[in-house]
């Protein structure tokens, strides 16, 4: 026995409690496993880096295209390359803030295109002192940026994070990615932005992309990248989910194949034609993509804002008759994609709402293109006064909805060509696409038993599964239909001892052993196409044959209608047309496709006809269209000289809904002015000895095409302008200044007038100074003078420009005197004159002029 006294048993107490279960969003964080955080993480930061190194290669192959295109930079002539030698060698190193501003701008302008990839816009302001401040900001989203941001981040989240996560982990985990976005884009654009050396008067803010767009737009993107790198994930057991993301999967193909084909054309292109806009392609390459898809889908690019009228250009007017090939590959492309929605969908029973999902799907497509291919500025300036304005350019706004009605024939084709075409195709082609847009899910359907008893039924058909460890089918994988074709009609009944028999579901209350009505035209559950008969083959093929022509010439004519609304009926050949009409000195046609001002008398045939140096080498460069305004820009030789100019049309008409009419508005001429002196007023302007007008208020105006005139001004009978040589179409404003020159009739009369005035004075007995005589005296007379002229003076007549007449003495004259003096003696004397009186021109008449 054991010396302790034995333990009295301890009564049973209240249980203990149990440990407090932990908050919902706690569990929520630890059923995320470790690996899923690293995924989202990485993810974020890797996308971040494929775009900052993308931007950087974009931005040097854009700065090498700039400079090769530029050519070789001239050194100048010896003695400035010694001096600037002599400069360089006496200046210093670089300072710090030189440096730091030259690092800023290498490392900081790929983060800024990163930030203006994830909807951000990049900022500057500034001021200047004495003269005030301004700022702006632009905002276009560099699409291969985004691109290389968002396929590696999709590409890692697929290849690290594992596939067992449920809904709710996968939203942690995508909130996660789109909160790093957030942080790195937004810190790497604070920390690397652009910032400029000081300057004594001028202070420059620094430049970045970083704002409230760019913080929503990376924290949006970075989340959608890792939440649908796996659409299948999101699905779990909603069909009309998958249905969706289905949808928008093959919309997403579609779309993809054309801008990387698009892309490439861009590249050869610019390779090949090397293009003044070539250079920037590196940079916006897929924005030019982006741009043309749109146009291929019928939609629109243009501009709107900063003061002007909005103006549109589309494959009817204005984006060339090229673009209708890209018309026609986004038409082969969406009937390819109607066939591939079918091939996912699989079934010849469709719901209505399709009718409204398929076109939603692509409008959301469209919308997605609208917010890539446009950008948008705005800038404001204070100074001595305000100015500011905002405006944005590329896809038009109205884009997205043709885009909704190309879905709806997408549905079209889908539903009602798709069932035909398909099941002749072959298994093989319908696998492989179907393993690139993936099937939907086959939604689970009640059973009735077969034989009435409580216990023995069909099970349901087999779904597609949500998740797993292998994927789904709405992931690519193989689809449930994808049999061969010796399987293609499965038993009406399921035997249970046959587990690999096909199960045919029973809709509810059908009869029994009745299957369901939804008919996959291929593959599982579907009946083997019917041999075709000769007769219903060679319909089949003429109908193809007829088809395709129909096609074929549709698209051909649309390519020809373009191609002629650009280069026969468009504004390109009626400039051409106008200028060589100038070159050829014909201005009734130059006149017949223009519209003639009323100050343009010098437009006339006879008058170009007696222009030298016409243009020649005429030749018709880019010609830019905006809504039924056209530019042209020319170029063309006068003389030894090399010009050019722009011609403004505006289109008048259209026949046959093709044929265009354009008028030019805006001439390729100059504005001639010819000024004369007042005593020229009313004198014909004669070109070419053809009047073309008279001088009005002292001048003539009229328009003039290019070429070197003779231009003449008439006279009166006492002045005339005389002849000079005009220019017009040289750098200088076309002016000639007219003195008026005195005619021999003016000498004459002036010559007349004097010796007249003579005459006068001397029949006169008493002449005081203010007669206005050229003598006057004598002093001592008391009474009537009788004055003698013995010898008249030698005279010369001088006029000056503006028609003032002086007549003056070259050799004196001689007068008598007969009087009396104040003593009653009689007096006799003899002196000498000179003459010089001013004369004007009034009412055709020589007066005095003062």
């Amino acid at each position: 026995m054991s010396d302790q006294s034995p333990v009295p048993p301890v009564p049973p107490g209240p249980p203990s409690a149990a440990p407090a279960a932990s908050d919902p969003l706690g569990r929520l964080l630890r059923a995320v496993p470790g690996r899923d955080w690293v995924a989202a993480v990485v993810a974020a930061v890797g996308g971040w880096v494929a775009a900052y190194v993308v931007a950087a290669i974009s931005l040097l192959l854009t700065v090498a295209v700039a400079a090769a295109g530029s050519g070789p930079v001239s050194t100048g002539s010896s003695s400035g390359l010694g001096t600037g030698g002599s400069d360089l060698g006496s200046a210093g190193a670089p300072d710090v803030q030189s440096l730091l501003s030259g690092v800023s701008v290498l490392l900081g302008s790929p983060a800024q295109l990163v930030a203006l990839a994830d909807l951000g816009r990049l900022h500057g302001s500034g001021s200047i002192l004495l003269l005030g401040s301004g700022s702006g900001s632009v905002g276009v989203v560099p699409v291969l940026v985004l691109a290389a941001q968002v396929v590696l981040a999709v590409v890692l989240t697929r290849r690290i994070r594992s596939r067992v996560l449920a809904l709710p982990q996968l939203v942690v985990t995508a909130v996660v990615a789109g909160l790093v976005t957030t942080a790195v884009t937004t810190l790497a654009g604070l920390v690397l932005a652009i910032r400029f050396p000081a300057v004594s008067g001028v202070q420059i803010d620094p430049v970045h992309a970083v704002g409230i767009g760019s913080v929503l737009g990376s924290f949006v993107i970075g989340t959608l990248a890792v939440l649908l790198a796996r659409p299948s994930l999101l699905v779990g057991r909603s069909t009309s989910v998958a249905r969706a993301l289905g949808a928008l999967r093959v919309a997403a193909w579609q779309l993809g194949g054309l801008l990387v084909l698009l892309a490439l054309v861009l590249v050869v292109v610019a390779l090949v034609a090397q293009p003044s806009w070539g250079a920037a392609l590196p940079l916006l390459l897929g924005n030019a993509a982006v741009a043309l898809t749109a146009l291929g889908f019928l939609g629109g690019v243009g501009t709107s804002g900063l003061g002007a009228a909005g103006s549109d250009a589309s494959v009817f007017a204005g984006a060339g008759g090229w673009t209708w090939l890209v018309v026609l590959l986004v038409v082969v492309s969406s009937f390819a994609a109607g066939l591939a929605l079918a091939v996912r969908r699989n079934d010849r029973v469709r719901t209505t709402l399709d009718w409204v999902a398929t076109p939603v799907v692509w409008f959301v497509a469209g919308l997605v293109l609208f917010v890539l291919g446009t950008g948008v500025v705005s800038y404001q300036v204070t100074g001595s006064s305000a100015v500011g304005g905002s405006g944005s350019v590329g896809v038009a706004p109205w884009t997205p909805v043709v885009f909704a009605l190309w879905g709806a024939a997408i549905e079209v084709v889908a539903r009602y060509v798709a069932p035909v075409l398909l099941p002749r195709l072959g298994g093989g082609v319908l696998l492989r696409t179907a393993r690139v847009v993936g099937t939907d899910p086959v939604p689970a359907r009640p059973t009735v038993p077969l034989d009435g008893s409580a216990g023995a039924s069909v099970p349901r058909a087999p779904v597609a599964p949500a998740t797993g460890a292998t994927g789904s089918a709405a992931d690519g994988a193989a689809p449930v239909w994808a049999v061969p074709d010796d399987a293609a009609a499965p038993a009406a009944t399921a035997d249970p001892s046959q587990p690999d028999q096909p199960v045919q579901s029973v809709q509810p209350g059908a009869p029994v052993g009745q299957p369901h009505p939804s008919q996959p035209f291929v593959g599982q559950g579907a009946p083997a196409p019917a041999p075709m008969s000769p007769h219903a083959k060679k319909v089949l093929v003429r109908s193809l044959v007829a088809g395709g022509a129909v096609v074929v010439v549709v698209v051909a004519g649309a390519i020809t209608t373009g191609v002629l609304r650009t280069t026969v009926w468009g504004p390109g050949p009626t400039a051409r047309s106008y200028v060589d009409a100038i070159a050829q000195g014909d201005a009734d046609t130059a006149a017949s496709l223009s519209e003639v001002t009323g100050d343009a008398s010098m437009l006339d045939s006879a008058v170009l006809q007696s222009a030298k140096d016409r243009p020649t080498d005429v030749r018709v460069g880019r010609v830019s269209t905006s809504g039924d305004t056209a530019y042209a820009n020319v170029t063309f030789r006068q003389g030894d000289a090399q010009r050019s100019g722009q011609i403004v049309l505006e289109r008048t008409g259209t026949s046959f809904l093709v044929k265009d009419e354009w008028r030019v508005t805006e001439p390729l001429t100059d504005r001639v002015t010819v000024s004369a002196a007042q005593v020229l007023e009313g004198a014909d302007v004669t070109v070419g000895g053809k009047k073309v007008g008279e001088i009005e208020n002292g001048a003539f105006t009229s328009l003039a095409y290019p070429g070197s005139y003779q231009v003449e001004v008439g006279g009166t009978e006492y002045f005339t302008g005389g002849t000079e040589t005009l220019r017009v179409g040289s750098s200088s404003s076309p002016y000639a200044d007219f003195e008026a020159k005195p005619t021999k009739q003016l000498e004459t009369d002036a010559e007349q007038y004097v010796s007249d005035l003579i005459d006068d004075c001397a029949a006169k007995t008493d002449i005081s100074y203010a007669d206005g005589c050229p003598w006057y005296g004598p002093y001592d007379a008391d009474g009537a003078v009788q004055y003698d002229v013995r010898s008249k003076p030698d005279l010369e007549v001088q006029s000056s420009g503006g028609g003032l007449v002086e007549v003056t003495s070259t050799a004196d004259g001689r007068i008598g005197y007969s009087y009396t003096d104040y003593f009653g003696d009689a007096q006799k004397s003899e002196d000498t004159f000179d003459v010089d009186v001013y004369l004007k021109v009034e009412d055709g008449k020589l007066v005095s002029a003062y």
